[in-house]
């Protein structure tokens, strides 16, 4: 009888250890997951691709974004996507290269968060223009299997 205690307890451990295993193993494919379309997020200023943007940030009416100043103010996925085509009609991204990303996947699985700090090397209505130390932070949700940024920021510093 004992035996048969004994083979249930470690069978439960087994399986217990096994399940945080698969959860963890879970949570590390969400933070790739994340990482991926926060990194297209970046890409899409280089190329340009409204397809992109779509498909990563959410079509919310009441989704408020923030730009580098205060006239950049986005509430609606329509008003986001009209002020990006805009931007990008007079503006032409070299280099943008990402440093200090933090990603972080809340244990539900189903939101997420990061920063990240970017330097630019652009032109402007033709005009080079560097911006260093360009402060990124926004949220993602996990809707139908896929993440999409619900809210971002981006700020530089005064100096």
């Amino acid at each position: 009888m004992q035996h048969k205690f004994l083979f249930i307890f470690f069978g439960i451990a087994l399986f217990s250890i096994t399940m945080a295993s698969a959860q963890k193993a879970d949570m590390n494919a969400e933070k790739a997951n994340v990482t991926l379309v926060v990194n297209e997020f970046t890409k899409i200023w280089e190329t340009k691709d409204m397809n992109l943007l779509s498909k990563i940030v959410a079509h919310d009416s009441n989704m408020v974004n923030y730009g580098i100043n205060a006239n950049l103010v986005f509430i609606g996925w329509d008003a986001l996507k009209d002020s990006i085509a805009k931007m990008w009609s007079v503006m032409e991204m070299k280099k943008m290269d990402v440093k200090n990303q933090v990603i972080n996947v809340d244990p539900s699985g189903n939101v997420a968060w990061y920063s990240e700090i970017c330097d630019m090397d652009l032109l402007y209505g033709g005009h080079p223009m560097q911006i260093l130390n360009q402060r990124y932070t926004g949220v993602l949700e996990k809707r139908n299997g896929n993440w999409v940024i619900v809210q971002f920021h981006n700020s530089i510093t005064c100096q």
